[in-house]
């Protein structure tokens, strides 16, 4: 009997659920659950419909594990999930207004305005 391989692993995948951390239990969190992350040291808070858990993760280590198709990094301190984005406004500065689908207001850098346009596939 003529055996088949097993098909090839991809050499990099991404989180689709994150492990969260909360009073002596670890809670199995969907990363599309996440409206946005915050950089809070070498933690990072998930803000979530309903929690924001603080979990021991540095935002750059966290972003280099989740989807790029699906969470944009847009401040030094900032990752938003895709599907969360309702609208961006312009500021004076150059930078721009992000506001997600539950109201919340951050702020899109410069610096990481490329990303953006890169994702939307347009010039904003």
């Amino acid at each position: 009997m003529k055996q088949t391989a097993p098909p090839p692993r991809p050499a990099h995948r991404h989180a689709d659920r994150l492990l969260v951390r909360v009073h002596g239990r670890i809670l199995v969190l969907p990363a599309s659950h996440v409206d946005w992350i915050e950089a809070a040291g070498m933690y990072v808070r998930l803000h979530t419909s309903e929690t924001q858990p603080l979990i021991r993760r540095s935002i750059h280590d966290l972003e280099q594990h989740l989807d790029p198709d699906k969470f944009i990094r847009i401040h030094r301190s900032a990752i938003i999930n895709v599907d969360r984005l309702h609208d961006l406004q312009p500021l004076s500065s150059g930078d721009f207004e992000v506001t997600l689908l539950d109201g919340t207001r951050l702020t899109l850098s410069r610096r990481y305005r490329h990303r953006v346009e890169a994702r939307l596939g347009e010039s904003i």
